[in-house]
């Protein structure tokens, strides 16, 4: 059985910019960001979607709603949709953590795709969950099409299943800001 998911990830915030981990910390979207987010809806204008989930986090959601006035859909928030949890990395700028005097750097180098950052999440677990929530959604909406809005890293894992590549590879399939990936997934 296959489902059509649209995939955005959100518009861009102050932390893209400034290159901070947002990882679940709640950014709203800055004015490029709503601008970026209201050009994706001209984009869907005049498809057929069936759906609308995002994540509960704001700069998802504010995406989305930019997405909903256009497609005529209310958003259903999933917070299996969220973006890694980079613990005590969120809110810092990635040079900072990048220093080449921490130690976990060369763990991260050895194994990338189950690294955990100090209280956060691996690429593994994020994968578990938008996995487990891409499937769920494609068993209740078999053969719909649906949008989701999503954040890079929850995104990149599931385009590394749809196209078969190893979850370490996940940061190279991190989608620009408001990027539309289109795939069909199978369950």
């Amino acid at each position: 059985m296959t489902t059509t998911f649209y995939l955005i990830r959100h518009g861009q915030t102050d932390w893209n910019i400034q290159n901070r981990y947002q990882g679940q910390v709640d950014v709203p979207l800055n004015e490029t960001g709503i601008n970026q987010a209201r050009n994706a809806a001209k984009m869907l204008a005049g498809q057929s979607f069936n759906f609308l989930y995002s994540s509960d986090l704001m700069r998802a959601v504010q995406t989305a709603e930019e997405l909903s006035k256009v497609v005529d859909l209310p958003i259903h928030k999933d917070p299996r949709l969220r973006e890694i949890n980079q613990g005590q990395w969120q809110g810092l700028l990635i040079d900072e953590v990048l220093n080449p005097k921490m130690e976990s750097i060369s763990t991260t180098v050895e194994s990338i795709e189950s690294f955990r950052p100090p209280d956060g999440e691996s690429i593994i677990e994020v994968a578990d969950r938008v996995w487990r929530c891409l499937d769920d959604l494609a068993k209740i909406h078999t053969h719909h099409n649906i949008i989701l809005v999503s954040h890079g890293m929850a995104i990149a894992t599931a385009l590394c299943k749809f196209r078969g590549i190893p979850l370490w590879q996940a940061k190279e399939n991190i989608p620009e800001n408001c990027e539309i990936v289109q795939i069909k997934w199978n369950y």
